[in-house]
């Protein structure tokens, strides 16, 4: 009986109620219009724990991640800061090949050896938001992990999206993003208890890396770091959200698709917002590509055989995602194009409104000290 109190306690630890809360300021991200995931369906998503010690006993949030080695996650620098405090390897936990939070506790966690967030990183910027997470062990069987996207095919993505981009209709469904993070606009401090998955649609460069958007505050330098997405159409309601920080966001390759792994490649991690979610502007995304020797450097060369997926989640069923998600602005969830905004400061992407609003795709706080005790 002592025993199952005690496997009781450490479930409820993990499934107490989420509190959206950034662990960087102005930082923030569930999947809003989403559907549950199978089980082996996206074997690469991963699950992390962020423990900060501090004068009340700890706080701890939640984040995504993507498995791109047996023993190596990628996820957003932001999940691995809480105010100018970085978080200690022994405070991180993953798990991975898991769907359900039931199957995540502290007897089947992968402890961490080591993190190491970008050196460029600038929480103010919303630059170069990207981490290494070493394991200290390899991943369950179940793991696997998805190849990452390199510049070739970077270049590809980009094509896609040039071409399956529509203002204000019906857009091609190319991009791929889950997460455990906020599903209900209602109530966006809970987080989901199963895996969620939803189809979104890339963001041509044209839009996503115009000046007239960014106004003066983003250097152009950094234009090609980020990538965008949005819905797939104006009447669904479809977004990354509070607690996916650091998620994957999977393009699949048509010249790839019919291999073992459907041409399933890793090109983006949930990094911010800027209308909040499931807004009428699209979310930001780390653009994987871009950092492929700044990885390497950390984890060395990853000479991976391709890996072999049961399903692949871009023919499920999404007809009714995100049909009944209230979607904010006449144009739809990221339905708005360079000619739809304001342009300058004002237009989409003010640094100042997003600092002052905390768009950031945020950790969720999972616990403060005691189970279910709210952020102070």
């Amino acid at each position: 009986m002592c025993k199952l109190l005690v496997r009781l306690l450490l479930l409820a630890i993990v499934w107490c109620p989420f509190q959206a809360y950034s662990t960087e300021s102005g930082l923030s991200p569930k999947i809003i219009g989403g559907i549950n995931s199978s089980v082996n369906e996206l074997p690469w998503q991963a699950y992390l724990n962020m423990t900060f010690p501090d004068g009340d006993g700890g706080s701890t949030f939640i984040c995504g991640g993507a498995v791109i080695s047996e023993n190596v996650v990628l996820t957003a620098a932001h999940c691995l800061r809480h105010g100018e405090t970085t978080v200690e390897p022994q405070n991180v936990k993953v798990w991975a090949g898991i769907i359900s939070l039931f199957m995540a506790n502290s007897f089947n966690a992968v402890s961490v050896s080591e993190v190491i967030i970008h050196p460029s990183y600038n929480s103010s910027r919303l630059a170069n938001d990207i981490a290494i997470i070493k394991l200290a062990s390899p991943l369950p069987t179940l793991a696997k992990p998805i190849l990452m996207a390199d510049q070739i095919t970077q270049n590809r993505v980009d094509n896609a999206f040039a071409n399956g981009w529509v203002d204000n209709a019906e857009r091609e469904a190319n991009l791929l993003v889950s997460g455990w993070g906020s599903a209900d606009l209602t109530n966006l401090s809970l987080g989901s208890l199963v895996l969620q998955q939803t189809l979104l649609s890339g963001v041509p460069d044209s839009i996503c890396d115009s000046p007239s958007l960014w106004g003066n505050n983003i250097n152009p330098d950094d234009y090609p770091i980020y990538l965008c997405a949005g819905s797939v159409s104006p009447d669904k309601g479809r977004d990354s959200c509070f607690g996916d920080s650091g998620g994957p966001l999977v393009w699949q390759d048509p010249q790839a698709a019919s291999d073992s792994d459907f041409g399933l490649r890793l090109v983006g991690l949930v990094s911010f917002g800027r209308d909040g979610c499931a807004g009428d502007l699209p979310g930001v995304y780390t653009e994987v590509a871009h950092f492929q020797e700044w990885i390497q450097g950390g984890v060395g060369i990853l000479a991976q055989a391709t890996p072999i997926f049961e399903l692949n989640p871009f023919n499920a069923d999404y007809s009714n995602a995100g049909v009944d998600v209230p979607v904010a602005g006449s144009s739809g969830s990221g339905g708005s194009s360079v000619s739809d905004s304001s342009g300058g400061i004002a237009g989409w992407w003010s640094l100042l409104g997003l600092l002052i609003a905390g768009y950031i795709r945020r950790p969720l706080l999972l616990s403060k000290s005691k189970v279910g005790q709210d952020q102070g």
